[in-house]
């Protein structure tokens, strides 16, 4: 990256926004979709790829290169996402524009010839069938107070995990969120809802905001029949400490449960009813289950998924400062602590997970919880997934 020399068409006092590791700077040409980013390398280090943090709507991005017969559209196609990676043919000469808006842009890597490193974020599509839905009201949530559930089941046990965000406008955050899904296994890209988020609101005014009860669970149930979920895990129904928004996304996708399953629901009948098999909520007392988030996964060279959540955690930068919540193994936020709301399988019976009495599935995660883990590794390096 600082090999490229940097042109911009507009603001060029404002590029070192482009590589200063913050998501919350950014350049931003103007509306009419006249302005572009140009990067030019020397010869002798051409670019095998381009990494990104793009604001706005991302299909927008058009991405060109130059081999010195005028500009080439670069496909970009299954790129939906704010992060992004595009393979480049060992360009020179990289231009970036929005096709008919404004282009935005926080970050810009440029990567030599070769494999990206594996920590990169490269998401190019959501689930085609979820074994696991986590739904969380903002982006850090998930990582707040079900974060253990992330690298265990999509890291470790490599279950497909569809992770879907109530509130996040801001492109910022839905990085920030990424960056710590990809650090904890995750490989399908997240459902971003985009509803408004505000404080201080009642539970009234919080379900108002939505448009009401009952359209935000159509909205929760329309991503459940699209992604049919075994099982669907949310945040708390008293909302951890209070948070009207958190109380008002689980009483809709309570709601939500039963409308996906309703054939007769007129406005969902556009995808195919879908009956989720178990329904847990956070800290819920009923039929309840406390899974061990402290035992060492191999799939992260030792390191458990408490303290997986914890380093996740630093991912969403914008948040460190704002709150004065953190991850928990113990007290009323216990991060370990899930109960059944639902269940067209019946009632837990052994307690030991999420997927008991879901065949297949459950013979996965019954295999992980009773094999010798006096074979693990405890050491503490790096994600090796």
């Amino acid at each position: 990256t600082s090999a490229a020399a940097i042109t911009l068409s507009w603001k060029q006092n404002e590029a070192e926004a482009l590589a200063d590791g913050d998501y919350q700077t950014e350049w931003q040409g103007r509306e009419d979709g006249s302005d572009w980013a140009l990067f030019e390398l020397p010869e002798d280090k051409p670019c095998g790829g381009l990494y990104l943090q793009v604001g706005g709507n991302p299909d927008r991005l058009v991405v060109e290169t130059d081999a010195g017969e005028g500009w080439v559209s670069v496909s970009t196609e299954g790129q939906r996402f704010n992060t992004m990676y595009v393979p480049l043919d060992g360009a020179v000469r990289i231009r970036l524009r929005a096709d008919e808006a404004a282009l935005r842009l926080m970050e810009v890597r440029l990567y030599g010839p070769g494999d990206p490193p594996a920590s990169l974020v490269r998401y190019t599509g959501t689930s085609d069938k979820a074994d696991l839905m986590i739904l969380a009201c903002h982006p850090d949530d998930d990582i707040l107070w079900m974060g253990g559930l992330i690298p265990l089941y999509a890291g470790q046990l490599g279950l497909k995990v569809q992770m879907a965000y109530m509130t996040a406008l801001r492109c910022y955050r839905r990085c920030e969120a990424m960056d710590a899904l990809w650090y904890l296994g995750v490989r399908d890209g997240p459902v971003f809802f985009g509803f408004r988020d505000k404080g201080s609101l009642s539970m009234w005014d919080a379900q108002q905001l939505w448009g009401g009860r009952e359209d935000t669970a159509r909205a929760i149930a329309r991503v459940i029949r699209r992604y049919q979920p075994e099982v669907l895990v949310t945040q708390d129904v008293n909302g951890e400490y209070g948070h009207a928004q958190h109380r008002a996304m689980v009483s809709a996708c309570t709601l939500a449960v039963h409308m996906a399953a309703n054939p007769g629901e007129r406005s969902l009948r556009d995808l195919p009813p879908w009956t989720v098999r178990k329904y847990y909520i956070h800290l819920y007392p009923d039929d309840a289950l406390v899974l061990d988030m402290e035992r060492p996964l191999s799939a992260f060279g030792g390191k458990s998924a408490y303290q997986l959540a914890r380093e996740a955690f630093g991912f969403h930068r914008s948040q460190q400062h704002t709150t004065g919540y953190a991850m928990a193994v113990d007290g009323p936020y216990d991060m370990r602590r899930y109960g059944l709301a639902w269940s067209a399988v019946g009632p837990d019976e052994a307690h030991d997970g999420l997927f008991e009495h879901i065949d297949g599935l459950y013979e996965i995660e019954s295999a992980f919880w009773h094999e010798d883990q006096t074979t693990l590794s405890t050491d503490t390096g790096g994600n090796d997934t």
